[in-house]
Order: structure tokens, then C-alpha cells, then sequence
């Protein structure tokens, strides 16, 4: 009606509409609003391996007379050499970390006007992987190699020059040494050195082996390092790289007068965390007091509701394994009154592993033992029919539930990859035809491993997203199951994985959560860029489940940006893309509950810019309470627990940080760990002004 008002009104009386629009959508809406938390008594520390830096306040700006036509990052590291002298692009300048006399050496005629000294901004070092961070990142890694006498990639990593081990890898030996990643990162409003142990491996000609190789060594090595490894790693790495004094300084160029200089604090900032109820005051001495430069919180977990063993009712708990042994999963009235009596499981496998997988399946009834090292959060698997109440139908090779797939035509990659995804899907087909089960088990041997995905220079190939959106437009569900799965040690954890996957998947509800507004719809956003269709026709946007607030997904949209707005290699969306959005989630709710939701919460991984929050809001008219929030997944920060020792004061924890911890670190950002979030939606922050999601496992911040 809006803007078929202002399409036919003209002169005073389209002003005047305009007026009336502008009272309707006071410009305070589109303000961020801060997160406000309560204070609780401290009852917990967390140290984190951040530490406080000064970065040059300045650098050399100049301009060039002829750009490069491409590759413009390498053409300036190339002209650099040798030298002790970082250039990076920037706005169509160049600035650079060096001295002028190496700058004139490198570059030549081709500098266009003077060299001058140019201030940097608190804003520039925000963006992780821009060109600032990139210029400070490299000066840094570089002095400190220098004067510690390390080796180093000169732009991120540090590492020690003596192995501290030798591996075997297949029939190869491969030399392993101590190393450590370099984050420079904005933490509230001060600047920060992150340091990421981990480890560097060459084999026996000092070359770096394959990524895959690679990552197997560091995973073999390091496993799922627990705090106590990695907090001694941090510490050796602080011993090694900072003086004694509180501050240690350096410089690039070395030696040089008129250098910039890093000043970095010895000790790692801590953050202090207050439990709602129950929170036993902790003792935290003068020195430890002056680290602590950020406080939170550690939620309650939320309830979730199951049913009773005979089905007549709702039962809760906070723990969603130990819900399901002790009752029964919420939708069991389904099957103990016979409307959903059993779970139907077909299988698409190669014939020569089929024997193979048909006799690891058997486990699907089988009670398994966790492991000694997750005894202390893992439960006992008793078997897919103890633990849901559901008996499994799986059908053996060479019945209608078993669907042998045919070898790919040739091993070359690309090729092969194609035939793989098309044998697979016509499988898939006929198995559904015949059998029509609720979920088909896709068996990948390893001997596949070339066709699981290529990437040419004009094509992307992905097996198991090829294979995911042929099913999902079919209406079918899917678990794929690699081969290296079926020799996991921990075949407990891997049962409650797999059986909870077969759960979901066949359309059944293992729990739901309690005590939600059912006015409030959750909505997550993605943007999937194709770099190589017309512009206009390159981003879509994926509405990833619209959630109602007990967690039921209401539906799956996908839509075409029609004026992508790109930004750092990021799309946004335009006002008008996003109140298209906006209108499109109001409808999709309408339509699954008969009336407007009063809460909308949107998130997405980057952040929203004005115009998508003005059409945002255009599109969400009638919502009283628009939510959005910016999600990302940090992979270098990283705390350690502590707890309380018999005299008051902390010690390092033998667990990781509890779930549903969070902290504020200032009014528009904050760390919310989620270790093996229950479900897609986390709505435990209620005591914050926003809601958070929780994805896998590991830590997330939130804007």
C-alpha cells in the first residue's frame, strides 16, 4: 500500500505521505541496541591467549605512477624481495612498513608524488583479513622471528628450527615441529596478538607434504587437545617470545631509528565469569584482578521436553542423551500407538563393500561403552531400539531396502566425480521407488576419495552437496556414511550420532524445547555467490529454516538477489532485497500459524548494513520486536577453565569451558560457547537483549 500510494500521489500530497511514512519508522529503529547483562559474584576465571598489543600508530602512504593490471598484493610483494619492507594496497594508495630509502630501492621511477607518514585508525584494524592487519600482521611476525631466532612463513606463522619429532605416515617419515599461528585482533575496542599453538611438518626433503597428510600428522598428534596441553603450549610459546618485564617491544625494521615499533604485554588477558544461582565467591589475588578485562556469565541450560515411558505425558531434562535413556523421545505417542510403528532405512552402496557394511550395521541394537577419555559426558548407547522405542527396519544386500551402486567409468577426477553423483542419484531413485524409506544410508568407501569433489578454473564440484539438493528437491532424506567412520575408535559417540542423524531425519522428534514464546520466529540467512553467472543473476539467498520458538522448522526458502550489493568479497542485500525478505518471512509464518509473529530474530554471518535493515523493517512492518545478529565462528581464540582449589584459589580445569558460558566484551559484541549445542536454536541468552544460535561445537561471537 506504500508504494502504491506514493505511485499515485504527486506534488504536496507525495510529501505529505512521506511525512507520514517517516513518523511510522523512527530512525531510532535502526540503531543497534547493546547487549546489557546482569553481575553476578565471580565464580570462575577464564585465561585466554590474547595479549594486549600497541600496534604502530602510522604508517608510509605513496601512490604509483602505473598500477599493476592484476595480481596487484603479489606484484607489490614481489618488488619488495628481499627487503625488510611490506607493501599492501589500500584505497589507491600504497602503504608500506619499511624505511624510504628501501621503498625508493623497490619501487623506483614508479612512485608517483612523496612518501608521507599517515595515521591508522582504530576502524582499520576491524576487519581481520584486511589489508592494515595484513601490513601489521607480516611486520610483526617478521621482527619477532628475528630477534627470537625462528622460523617463519613471513606472514603468519612462527615455528621452532628443531624437530621434536618423527613420524611415520603411510611409507614416508616426516619431521614435526613446535609452531604457533599469529592473529591480530580487535577484542571490544583494544587490539590484540592471538597466539594458536600448533604444528609445522615437513618430510624428509623440508618440504610441506599434501594438506591431507598434513592435517592427518596435527590430528594424530594433537587429537582434541584438552587445556591442560594446550594451556603448557601457551605458556612455552610465552616464555619463548616475551621478556620477563611486563612489556616487550619490537621493531621493524630491526635496529633501524626510525622503525615502527609493537609493544605487547607479557600476560594474557582473563575474563571473569558469574553463575546466576549457587555461585561460590572465588579469590582472585591483585595481579590476577588487573588481567581480568572482560565479565559474563554461565546460563542455565534450558529444558527439554521428552515423553513418558508410557507416552501419556511430558517429561523434562536439560541433557538431551540422558533424556531419551531415562524416558522416551517426545513424539513416542507416534509409535506406541502404531500411527509411525518403525523406522525404515535403505541403503545405496557399492557392491565390494557391501558385506563389510552390511556387518557393521548389525551394531545399530547393540550397546556400546564409551571410551575412558568420554566417560565423563558420554552415556552408554543401549541400542537404537532401547534407546528410542522404535524398532529399525535395515534390509541386507540383495533385497528391496539394499541398493548396490555401479563403479564410476573412469578414475580421472572430474569425470569420475560427475559419474559417482549420477550413479548415486539414480540409486537413490530406484531404492525409493521400490523400498520408500524414511532415510537412505550413502555409503562412500575411500578408494572414492578422488570423486568426493573437484575445482577447476571456471567449475566447483562438491559429491555430497551435488547428491543433498537432487534429494532435498525430491522430498528425500539422506545420511551420508565415509568409510573411515566404520574404524573410529569411539564407535559409542559414534552410534549416538548416527542414530540420532537416522532419528531426525525420518521426520521424528527426539525432543522439543520448553518454555518458548510461540509468537517468535527464528530466521537464519545465507548468501551462496557464483562467481561465474552474469551479474544480477549471482547471488541467492538462502533462507535457512524459518523456526518457529520450540524449534519446529516451518519452511526452506531459496530466492535470487535481484541487486547484490558486494563488499569485501561479502554480498548484502539492497532495501529493496531485503524488504522482500522481510514480507517473505511474514507470509511464510502467517501461513503456518494464521497471525503475524510478535518477535522476529534474524542472523546471518556478516553484518547487517543500513539498507538491509531499513527494508528489514519496511518488510517486517507489524512486528514489534525486530532481533538481528551477526554470527561468526571463531577458530584462533581460544579460554581455559579453571576452577576453585580447596583454598579459594583458581587452578586449571580439566574440562573445557561450560556450555552456555558468554561474555560481553563490549556493548555490541559478545562470546557465547556453545560445546554440542542440543538443537539449531540456543535460546538460553534471556538474560541478554537478543537471542543467540548455537552451531556444532566451539565458540561463536555475536554482534
Amino acid at each position: 500500500m506504500t508504494r502504491f500510494a506514493l505511485h499515485c500521489l504527486h506534488g504536496e500530497q507525495r510529501e505529505a505521505a512521506w511525512r507520514c511514512i517517516a513518523a511510522l519508522t523512527p530512525e531510532d529503529l535502526l540503531h543497534r541496541e547493546p547487549f546489557q547483562a546482569p553481575q553476578f559474584t565471580n565464580a570462575t576465571l577464564i585465561k585466554s591467549n590474547a595479549f594486549e598489543i600497541e600496534c604502530p600508530a602510522e604508517v608510509l602512504q605513496f601512490d604509483l605512477d602505473v598500477w599493476p593490471a592484476e595480481r596487484v598484493w603479489a606484484s607489490l610483494r614481489e618488488a619488495a624481495g628481499e627487503r625488510p619492507l611490506i607493501a599492501v594496497p589500500l584505497r589507491g594508495k600504497v602503504l608500506a612498513l619499511g624505511t624510504i630509502e628501501d621503498i625508493r630501492d623497490a619501487f623506483g621511477d614508479n612512485i608517483k608524488g612523496p612518501i608521507e607518514r599517515t595515521p591508522v585508525a582504530p576502524e582499520d584494524f576491524r576487519h581481520e583479513d584486511g589489508a592494515i592487519v595484513s601490513l601489521m600482521r607480516q611486520a610483526l611476525v617478521r621482527s619477532v622471528a628475528e630477534r627470537v631466532g625462528l622460523d617463519t612463513d613471513g606472514t603468519k606463522t612462527l615455528w621452532r628450527s628443531l624437530a621434536f619429532r618423527q613420524v611415520r605416515h603411510g611409507s614416508a617419515s616426516y619431521s614435526v615441529r613446535e609452531a604457533a599461528g599469529v592473529f591480530l585482533k580487535r577484542i571490544g575496542r583494544v587490539q590484540h596478538l592471538i597466539l594458536m599453538p600448533s604444528l609445522k611438518v615437513f618430510d624428509w626433503t623440508g618440504v610441506e607434504p599434501p594438506r591431507e597428510i598434513n592435517d592427518a600428522i596435527k590430528l594424530e598428534i594433537l587429537g582434541y587437545q584438552h587445556n591442560k596441553p594446550f594451556n603448557k603450549a601457551v605458556n612455552g610459546w610465552r616464555e619463548t617470545l616475551f621478556r620477563k618485564d611486563r612489556l616487550s617491544v619490537f621493531e621493524f625494521p630491526s635496529g633501524c631509528a626510525s622503525g615502527f615499533k609493537f609493544r605487547v604485554r607479557r600476560s594474557p588477558i582473563f575474563g571473569s565469569i558469574g553463575l546466576p544461582s549457587n555461585g561460590r565467591p572465588l579469590k582472585v589475588s591483585e595481579t590476577v584482578q588487573r588481567l581480568i578485562k572482560h565479565r559474563g556469565m554461565q546460563l542455565d541450560e534450558p529444558s527439554l521436553l521428552f515423553s513418558n515411558k508410557a507416552g501419556t505425558a511430558p517429561v523434562r531434562d536439560t541433557l538431551p542423551i540422558r533424556g531419551i535413556l531415562n524416558n522416551r523421545p517426545y513424539d513416542y505417542p507416534l509409535t506406541s500407538r502404531g500411527l509411525a510403528s518403525s523406522l525404515r532405512i535403505g541403503v545405496v552402496c557399492p557392491a565390494a563393500e557391501a558385506q563389510e557394511l552390511h556387518t557393521y550395521l548389525q551394531f545399530v541394537n547393540d550397546s556400546l561403552t564409551p571410551s575412558d577419555t568420554e566417560r565423563d559426558y558420554l552415556l552408554d548407547y543401549p541400542g537404537f531400539q532401547t534407546a528410542y522405542g522404535l524398532p529399525v527396519r535395515l534390509l541386507g544386500p540383495d533385497s528391496p531396502g539394499w541398493m548396490t551402486c555401479p563403479e564410476p567409468s573412469t578414475h580421472e577426477p572430474v569425470q569420475g566425480s560427475r559419474d559417482a553423483a549420477r550413479l548415486i542419484n539414480r540409486s537413490i531413485e530406484r531404492l525409493h521407488a521400490s523400498h520408500a524409506p524414511d532415510v537412505v544410508l550413502i555409503y562412500i568407501p575411500d578408494r572414492w576419495q578422488p570423486f568426493r569433489r573437484y575445482r577447476t578454473k571456471f567449475e566447483g564440484f562438491d559429491l555430497h552437496n551435488f547428491v543433498k539438493a537432487f534429494c532435498a528437491q525430491r522430498g528425500i532424506a539422506t545420511q551420508f556414511l565415509n568409510e573411515d567412520t566404520l574404524a573410529d575408535d569411539h564407535q559409542c559417540r559414534v552410534w549416538w550420532w548416527l542414530s540420532l542423524a537416522l532419528y531426525v531425519k525420518g521426520m521424528r522428534t527426539p525432543w522439543l524445547l520448553d518454555n518458548l514464546a510461540d509468537d517468535t520466529a527464528f530466521v537464519g540467512l545465507g548468501f551462496s555467490i557464483d562467481p561465474n553467472a552474469p551479474r544480477g543473476d549471482h547471488v541467492v539467498l538462502g533462507c535457512s529454516h524459518i523456526y518457529s520458538a520450540r524449534g519446529e522448522g516451518l519452511q526452506y526458502r531459496l530466492s535470487k538477489i535481484e541487486n547484490p550489493v558486494i563488499r569485501r568479497g561479502n554480498s548484502f542485500m539492497s532495501a529493496d532485497d531485503a524488504r522482500r525478505v522481510g514480507e517473505t518471512i511474514r507470509q511464510l509464518f502467517f501461513d503456518a500459524r494464521m497471525k503475524l509473529p510478535e518477535r522476529v530474530v534474524l542472523h546471518k554471518r556478516t553484518p547487517f548494513v543500513k539498507q538491509e535493515r531499513e527494508g528489514l523493517r519496511d518488510g517486517l512492518r507489524g512486528v514489534a520486536s525486530i532481533d538481528m545478529l551477526e554470527i561468526q565462528i571463531d577458530r584462533a581464540l581460544r579460554y581455559v577453565a579453571s576452577v576453585q582449589k580447596p583454598d579459594g584459589t583458581p587452578d586449571e580445569d580439566r574440562f573445557p569451558i561450560r556450555r552456555g558460558t558468554v561474555m560481553k566484551l563490549d556493548d555490541y559484541s559478545a562470546l557465547l560457547w556453545v560445546h554440542g549445542a542440543t538443537t539449531a536454536l540456543n535460546p538460553r541468552l534471556k538474560y541478554f537483549q537478543g537471542t543467540a544460535y548455537a552451531f556444532g561445537s566451539g565458540l561463536i561471537k555475536m554482534r
